[in-house]
């Protein structure tokens, strides 16, 4: 694990998308916070027209769909193969699973409890290994949803990093929850706030 400090979260990304200005990309998105920071309209300035947009988790409440979220982000870009889950289709997990594509480079956030994606450290959602499961937790909004799977971040992801802005106040956390980094494999970096000063 490595850590990136900044004041600038919208420009650490950029740098990122730059990396592959006009290059093939898979990009996998999470919702929530990550979604303010894609809306960047200097994005609309990198040739984006081969690559692919995966999404870590969605929610199976349209009113709060990731995708719907994502759309500001979609805008500034320049491809039209965007690979949503569609939470409507008889089988949503099998639906997902068979347009699944490696992953070239992940962008997820962190919650307050410390979970990614859909995977919460209080449930027993952490140890699958299929790549795309259907979870279930009463506490969050839209309890119902479609997530990948930290087997499928182990093995299916090149480049994972982990965006974790201040939301109001800065956030105390800096890394996903130890249940959670104990399952992780791969190596990851934490975009956090320059005054964690780690």
């Amino acid at each position: 694990m490595k850590y990136c400090l900044t004041q600038d979260f919208k420009l650490e990304i950029f740098n990122l998308l730059q990396n592959c200005d006009k290059q093939p990309l898979n990009l996998m998105i999470a919702g929530g916070s990550l979604l303010s920071i894609l809306d960047n309209n200097k994005i609309s300035t990198l040739d984006s027209s081969k690559w692919k947009i995966f999404y870590a988790d969605e929610r199976c409440q349209i009113t709060h769909s990731n995708y719907i979220g994502s759309k500001p982000f979609l805008s500034h870009l320049k491809t039209n193969n965007i690979n949503k889950i569609d939470v409507v289709v008889d089988d949503p997990v099998a639906h997902y699973t068979n347009l699944l594509e490696p992953i070239d480079l992940c962008l997820l956030g962190i919650g307050g409890d410390g979970h990614i994606c859909s995977l919460f450290p209080d449930l027993d959602d952490l140890d699958y290994k299929s790549d795309v499961i259907k979870v279930f937790n009463p506490n969050v909004v839209s309890p119902d949803r479609i997530t990948v799977t930290l087997n499928f971040l182990n093995t299916k992801v090149r480049n994972l990093y982990f965006v974790i802005p201040p939301k109001d106040k800065v956030k105390d956390i800096v890394k996903p929850h130890d249940r959670i980094c104990d399952r992780l494999k791969i190596d990851y970096t934490c975009i956090i706030d320059k005054r964690f000063n780690i």
